[in-house]
């Protein structure tokens, strides 16, 4: 297979190359061992900022020729794959940044490095995903919106097998989180390893987004953490991409481990994301929630800064606001405590 042996010799893929990467992963006549020695390959070399581009569009364009567009929509979401095994961080962003009138078209997946991935903790609460067709709709109405990736991109069911043949991350940890099936105005992606922050920051620039984070957690997670520095690559549209480090003690918020944000199965962090958002929760997993609603609140164009992100997003979960968003989703409803 001559794509396999470019591949084993670390050269980069052009876009048709892509395409025939992305089509043999997806062959029915092709086996699971030999797709997924086809994707090892692949993953093992490095990926080039380029190819990262050519694989978002293939994926993107496997399913959308032209993607649908709602005005301001925004999501947020990590590649997974830092094996920190933390509770769902930004799925419970997105109720909080989804109650500051941001439209949230959050996309997601059930767990493949993780005991719980977002559509995992969705089921736990009784939260129904949505249709791209019903997406627009629910956005009118509700404001937030939950996408499963294997729905909106079947091809992403079909890879899931291979997926978890592998022991290690693959590049759709990476894609995953870029290619909504929106054209998003707005993204915070968090990734596990440095070394692609500005690839993937590129690519989102490449993608048309109007503003954009992408952040590399402290110690190695792919949320922003309050374990020390968080490195930012930001994308303004028109602007040269900047980056720079984000200490939670420099926006008002106390140091905690990666540690303290461990989490469990879905329904135990369904139990977490609820006490967060009624209140019961006042401590790191609360504040760790407060600094990636606050990064989202920035890039969204909400507040100037993520210190003034801190102070509006401790208002929205302490004035109830947050806790009210959950319960327009339709699961089970909860009263705010604190």
């Amino acid at each position: 297979m001559q794509l396999q042996t470019q591949l084993k010799q670390y050269k980069p893929l052009n876009q048709q190359q892509m395409n025939e990467f992305i089509e043999l992963l997806i062959a029915e006549d092709i086996s699971n061992e030999v797709k997924a020695d086809l994707l090892a390959s692949f993953s093992e070399k490095e990926i080039t900022q380029a190819e990262l581009t050519y694989i978002s569009k293939s994926l993107i364009h496997s399913m959308y020729q032209q993607q649908p567009y709602y005005p301001n929509g925004m999501c947020v979401c990590g590649t997974g794959g830092d094996k920190s095994n933390s509770f769902n961080i930004s799925t419970t962003v997105s109720f909080v940044i989804a109650s500051a009138d941001i439209p949230v078209i959050k996309h997601g997946n059930k767990s493949v490095t993780s005991s719980s991935g977002s559509t995992d903790l969705l089921d736990a609460m009784n939260i129904n995903t949505s249709s791209v067709e019903a997406t627009p709709n629910q956005l009118k109405q509700i404001g937030l919106a939950f996408l499963s990736a294997t729905e909106t991109y079947p091809i992403m069911k079909r890879i899931q097998p291979i997926r978890k043949m592998m022991s290690n991350p693959t590049i759709f940890n990476i894609t995953g989180p870029i290619i909504n099936p929106f054209k998003l105005d707005y993204q915070v992606m968090g990734v596990y390893e440095t070394s692609k922050l500005e690839k993937i920051a590129q690519t989102l620039k490449d993608l048309g987004r109007r503003k954009a984070i992408v952040v590399y957690g402290a110690n190695g997670m792919d949320e922003a953490t309050l374990s020390g520095d968080n490195i930012i690559y930001e994308v303004n549209e028109n602007e040269t991409i900047k980056n720079y480090t984000v200490n939670p003690k420099d926006v008002g918020l106390a140091y905690a481990p990666n540690e303290a944000l461990v989490g469990g199965s879905p329904l135990e962090n369904l139990e977490i994301t609820k006490n967060i958002l009624t209140g019961v929760d006042r401590g790191p997993k609360r504040d760790v929630v407060v600094l990636n609603a606050a990064i989202a609140l920035y890039v969204a164009e909400k507040v100037n800064t993520i210190e003034q992100g801190v102070i509006e997003a401790q208002r929205l979960i302490d004035e109830g606001k947050a806790i009210a968003q959950y319960n327009k989703m339709g699961g089970i409803t909860y009263d705010y405590i604190g």
